[in-house]
């Protein structure tokens, strides 16, 4: 019974945590990266200046 509980929250769970994970990943990939552009990054939405 408790099984039957746990075992689908878990998975969920580890769903979750792992796509967070790598959008983490991915969003620290953009962040580091000088020739990639994002659009959450800009503050005022036009493309970020190149130093």
């Amino acid at each position: 019974m408790v099984v039957d509980l746990l075992l689908p929250a878990l998975i969920g769970f580890t769903f979750v945590m792992t796509a967070a994970y790598a959008g983490t990943l991915r969003a620290l990939e953009v962040y580091f990266d000088s020739t990639q552009d994002s659009i959450f990054l800009s503050g005022d939405g036009g493309p970020p200046e190149r130093h």
